[in-house]
């Protein structure tokens, strides 16, 4: 709700700490997708809103993220702190994406049928 409230007022960046965010906002792995079809599902993971969010809308996300290596996909930019000092990572996220695909396929946690003002 949070997220749709701030889009509505015309927001054009959304703060998000993995740390506080339920895990099935963030990620749903291929495992539980396969259990449950993205049509039977209603909480559609972050991961397959933060794209469109920018492409569609211009809403930029700045997410902490330190157990979610899935979202190196879907990163312009990976700054990763070492000993509280930020280090621009985003060339090294992307070659471990290209080295570990990742274990879902984020193209299924949306259904076709999905009306969502943010799809």
């Amino acid at each position: 709700a949070a997220i749709i409230e701030s889009l509505e007022a015309g927001c054009g960046a959304l703060l998000i700490d993995e740390d506080t965010s339920a895990t099935n906002f963030m990620i749903r792995d291929m495992r539980m997708q396969r259990l449950v079809a993205a049509d039977k599902e209603p909480i559609r993971p972050f991961i397959s809103r933060v794209r469109p969010l920018w492409e569609r809308h211009g809403v930029s996300s700045i997410i902490v993220v330190g157990g979610a290596g899935d979202y190196f996909d879907v990163a312009d930019s990976v700054v990763m702190m070492d000993s509280y000092v930020p280090l621009d990572v985003t060339e090294r996220a992307r070659q471990i994406a290209r080295d570990l695909p990742a274990a879902m396929d984020h193209s299924m946690l949306v259904p076709a049928s999905d009306t969502s003002p943010f799809a």
